[in-house]
């Protein structure tokens, strides 16, 4: 049988490592300077060389001639432990051998002395399995071993280990690989094996690896298995169901450009290349994770590495500079809550589709906005529809007469600066503010599904006054004014209370310290609802 990959090409020396430069270096200057210690924790994610190092450590330390820190691979030592001969290297799955007994046995075992070598090895595996009993009778042997004894245990869930076992041990923490590492350390083996992959065939298993250099080597050995000698992406994506980081790239940028319906036809591809959606949107939701990082702290992208690839970082700089850290959050929360909504669902891509339809429904476009044609607000003149979320109605058609607010008083009111007198009540003896008030909560539900956030905001709003053509709307904090002066925000605000109610009013914002300020005589008029309520003793639900 042949053998896998990952274990013929495993690791003979320390310089044959890749990655793990501070696990190497450390146990390298420790076997030169001749402090061996007795026992070692290696923790870390699997695939990432915690047993390959084990026994190149336990090769070197039992070496007859070493070589700066290295084995020889030329000795009767080096060779017995090679070829998996050696009777003083015992290696313990602790995953099958997790009770009391098995570790009474090991200790008996433990006070023989070496047949063969300079020190007896015992390498213990996934560590982190033994049962509580068993952690308490390996404590006494690791607290007192014999002097030509080496334990290393190896784990992946450091946090199951007792303090007691931490204390008595030397820990190396071993990380993710990068990404680079793996690419290059995979083009290698293909080299090796006569086999022709191509570059981002590389990039899209080393990212399918999660940073494990045995997940990526079995994954090129399933894909050579093929027998082709020219592997290309496309037999990539097939096999593992997934994509390219190019795909996802575009597929953003589409999203981050808002050109929704050449999103849907990237989906209709996936579709038809057969690619696994749930693999799709893991890979979806890193590429956005990504982002999100990026955008927050631009410096991380060194802490990325392991996962993304040095064009991939340019790339995804580009696309955040278009874009705002809320859109970016706002597409991971809808796509996260559809997938697992949609977990269920008999068509695979329905999550991904209603995800899109979503983000579209949010950002207005003339064929979709829930307000009818009407008329452009005034002191929008020159404002520039290209660049906004709500685009603005076409301008008046001609004969069409312009709607005037209903008011008593339809001029401005004079700045009190300029008259002397402060603002009064009066200001507020119209129909307007009546229509507004009592229509309120309609004019916050119209916005509800194209804009969540904006329609909370104003239910923490209070309709004030009709002072000339504006609204004056009360808020309680700052941050809730900004978001209402905001351009888009405002206008399409403006839009809902034009539609609903007839009248067109133009919005101020203003908080309630301002307006208290601003309007030190007014006397809150009620509504023609509050009246009635009032009247007949009701309450308003």
């Amino acid at each position: 049988m042949s053998t896998t990959l990952y274990r013929k090409y495993r690791p003979q020396t320390f310089s044959e490592v890749i990655g793990q430069k501070h696990v190497v270096q450390t146990l390298k200057n420790a076997v030169k300077s001749g402090r061996i210690g007795q026992a070692y924790l290696f923790a870390g994610p699997r695939g990432t060389g915690k047993t390959s190092i084990a026994r190149i450590f336990a090769k070197t330390i039992n070496c007859e001639s070493l070589k700066s820190g290295e084995p020889c691979l030329k000795c009767n030592s080096c060779k017995l432990i090679t070829d998996n001969r050696a009777l003083d290297i015992i290696e313990i799955d602790a995953a099958s051998n997790t009770g009391v007994d098995n570790i009474r046995e090991l200790r008996e075992t433990v006070k023989l002395p070496p047949s063969s070598l300079k020190y007896k090895v015992y390498i213990i595996d996934e560590v982190h399995m033994l049962s509580g009993g068993a952690f308490n009778a390996l404590l006494k042997t690791l607290e007192e071993p014999p002097a030509n004894v080496v334990f290393i245990l190896a784990t992946t869930e450091v946090h199951k280990i007792p303090e007691t076992i931490l204390s008595r041990v030397q820990r190396f923490d071993f990380t993710r690989l990068t990404i680079e590492e793996i690419i290059k350390r995979l083009d290698e083996i293909a080299k090796l094996e006569k086999v022709k992959v191509e570059r981002v065939a590389l990039e899209i298993i080393a990212s399918s690896s999660e940073g494990g250099m045995r997940n990526a080597e079995s994954l090129l050995g399933q894909i050579i298995a093929l027998e082709d000698k020219r592997i290309t992406t496309k037999e990539v994506e097939f096999i593992l169901g997934t994509v390219s980081e190019k795909f996802t790239a575009e597929f953003v940028g589409l999203v981050i450009q808002k050109k929704y319906s050449e999103v849907f036809s990237k989906i209709g591809e996936l579709r038809e290349m057969g690619i696994d959606f749930k693999n799709f949107s893991k890979s979806l939701l890193n590429y956005l994770r990504q982002m999100l990082v990026l955008k927050i702290n631009p410096d991380l992208g060194q802490k990325l590495s392991y996962e993304i690839t040095k064009e991939r970082l340019e790339q995804i700089k580009r696309q955040i500079a278009s874009v705002e850290t809320d859109e970016i959050l706002n597409f991971i929360n809808i796509l996260q809550e559809n997938t697992e909504k949609f977990k269920s669902s008999p068509i695979p891509q329905l999550f991904l589709e209603v995800s899109i339809a979503k983000l579209a429904a949010e950002n207005i476009t003339p064929e979709n906005s829930p307000f009818p044609k009407g008329r452009r607000p005034e002191g929008t003149e020159g404002f520039d529809n290209s660049t906004a979320k709500i685009p603005l109605n076409p301008p008046l058609e001609k004969g069409e007469e312009k709607k005037p607010a209903d008011s008593v008083n339809n001029e401005p009111t004079k700045n009190s600066a300029a008259t002397g007198k402060t603002k009064t009540a009066d200001i507020n003896n119209s129909t307007d503010i009546d229509l507004v008030v009592s229509n309120w909560q309609e004019i916050i539900e119209s916005l509800k599904s194209y804009n969540h956030s904006l329609s909370s905001v104003l239910k923490m709003s209070q309709p004030a006054l009709v002072d000339g053509n504006f609204l004056v709307l009360k808020t309680k904090y700052d941050f809730y004014k900004e978001k209402l002066v905001e351009m888009t925000n405002r206008l399409t605000i403006e839009k809902a209370i034009d539609k609903i109610t007839g009248v067109a009013l133009r919005l101020k914002p203003i908080t309630e310290k301002e307006f208290s300020a601003e309007y030190p005589n007014y006397k809150e008029k009620k509504s023609l609802m509050q009246e009635a309520v009032d009247i007949f003793g009701g309450e308003i639900v």
